[in-house]
């Protein structure tokens, strides 16, 4: 229906389709696990995921993450494993020593905006109308071509002003830590900011013995995501610079 005062200006219903964008669901992720290291924890000798099992058939048994080269046809020369509230423990200290006391920030996508997608359509809309003047050949025929002609041509000239403007991001600050974000989340969460950081952890085979705890001569963790990667840098290096005054 077309009409001089729309409901939503163009900029205003791009900004709307942006935000439930946003928070569309994506179900992609598997939803039937509480493995905390899921696409996080990979075995060191063949790169391949690692995944918890939580061995209920052995008692008193705890979970472990396993290497899984043999389900998907990959070679492994020394498969890992290891015990999974260990690597949980380990994988969370390391996280929250890199990026722990880093700021959370909040972003906010502002769409941009171009006219000319809206003044072509509008134009082959008024020259398709002004090729049917003929058919309209009585007073009331007449005055409705008109109404229409003229209100094309009005929104064309409004759109003729228009300049294009394009995407903003804005960073803001929500007050908040990493650490903070951390203590409050549930494991999905947990796993979400890890993925989200680019967070690997690598895990060796160990050596046959009664372990009472993680050998952390086994295990490799490294946050890789840019802005999370260089900030446990500058982090890293700050403590070797006390460390060494």
């Amino acid at each position: 229906l077309l009409t001089n005062d729309p409901v939503l200006t163009r900029e205003e219903f791009d900004a709307v389709g942006a935000l439930l964008d946003a928070r569309s669901v994506d179900n992609r992720e598997r939803k039937d696990t509480d493995a905390l290291l899921l696409r996080v924890i990979h075995c060191n000798s063949c790169g391949s995921r690692m995944y918890l099992n939580k061995q209920v058939s052995k008692k008193n048994q705890a979970p472990v993450y396993k290497c899984n080269a043999h389900g998907r046809g990959v070679r492994c020369d020394a498969p890992a494993h290891v015990r999974g509230d260990w690597a949980d423990e380990y994988a969370e200290r390391e996280f929250l020593r890199s990026v722990g006391g880093l700021r959370v920030t909040s972003r906010r996508v502002i769409p941009g905006y171009d006219p000319q997608p809206e003044i072509e359509a509008t134009s082959a809309e008024l020259e398709a109308h002004m090729k049917a003047r003929e058919l309209f050949n009585n007073p009331v025929s007449e005055r409705i071509w008109n109404k229409q002609a003229a209100a094309l041509n009005a929104r064309l000239t409004e759109l003729l002003t228009r300049e294009a403007t394009p995407e903003r991001v804005v960073m803001e600050d929500t007050g908040r830590t990493y650490a903070d974000t951390w203590a409050e989340a549930d494991t999905a969460k947990r796993r979400a900011m890890l993925v989200d950081a680019g967070a690997h952890l690598s895990v060796k085979r160990g050596t046959r013995g009664g372990w009472r705890r993680l050998d952390e001569s086994r295990v490799r963790f490294a946050v890789r995501e840019g802005f999370y990667a260089d900030a446990d840098d500058v982090l890293s290096g700050l403590m070797a610079e006390l460390a060494h005054p």
